[in-house]
This record gives C-alpha cells, sequence and structure tokens, in this order.
C-alpha cells in the first residue's frame, strides 16, 4: 500500500490549462464530485509514485462496485489506463468537507487487465471521442 504524503489534485486543477475541468467539478453532485477527485488524485499519485507512468482515464468501479460513506471512498475494483494499457488498482480516499480537496489517499496497482476482459468492464480500446 502507498500512502499518499502530499495531495496532488488541488495542484493539478490549479492549473491554468485545468480551468474547465475545475468549473465541471464544482457543477458535479456530491457523490460524482468525490469520484472525479479521488480518480485525478489517483492518477496524479500514480505518477508521482512510477513517473513512467502518465495515466489518461480512470474508473472506480470497473471491476467492483465502490464504497462512499460520507467523505470516504473506497474503490478496490477501479481500473487506471495507462499507454493504451488498463491495469487493477484499489485505493481509499478521503476529501475535506468543502469538496475541494483531498485529504488522505493510499493505493495499490495492481497487474494489467487482460483486453479480452476490457468490454466486460466498459474499458475505454482507444482513444477517440467515443472513449
Amino acid at each position: 500500500m502507498v500512502r499518499a504524503r502530499t495531495m496532488l489534485a488541488a495542484r493539478a486543477l490549479d492549473d491554468p490549462r485545468s480551468r474547465d475541468a475545475k468549473r465541471e467539478l464544482r457543477g458535479l453532485f456530491r457523490d460524482e464530485r468525490i469520484i472525479q477527485l479521488c480518480n485525478l488524485e489517483a492518477m496524479e499519485q500514480v505518477h508521482a509514485w512510477k513517473p513512467a507512468f502518465e495515466p489518461d482515464q480512470m474508473v472506480a468501479y470497473a471491476m467492483a462496485d465502490i464504497e462512499l460513506a460520507g467523505p470516504r471512498l473506497v474503490a478496490d475494483g477501479a481500473a487506471l489506463r495507462d499507454h493504451r494499457t488498463w491495469y487493477r488498482i484499489s485505493y481509499a480516499c478521503e476529501v475535506a468537507a468543502d469538496m475541494e480537496t483531498v485529504v488522505a489517499f493510499e493505493f495499490v496497482l495492481g497487474e494489467a487487465i487482460p483486453e479480452s476482459e476490457w468490454d466486460a468492464h466498459a474499458l475505454a480500446t482507444g482513444d477517440g471521442p467515443e472513449d
């Protein structure tokens, strides 16, 4: 289990290139906002942990349902995409009361998900607009 010492999602959202994403995030309902903020934290933390990983997509509920209790999200069946390959990832994430920042995060990155399983879990296979 990798426990984050520094939270990274807020910094990514403060980048001027993320202005639209930050605005859209604020418009989401509470549960979806937590999921998206934690997914962003997951991608940033994996990249910080292993810079060769450059995640571009994340699905919190790909392989199993999520557990959401108050500000805490547990995604034991998440999937992360890096360089057109999907990987299993489990994470626990807690957001602040203001719903703007992550205050605690830990994860375990698993094995690559076989391409033969991608469709069954609605994991994108390409880079087109439908993905």
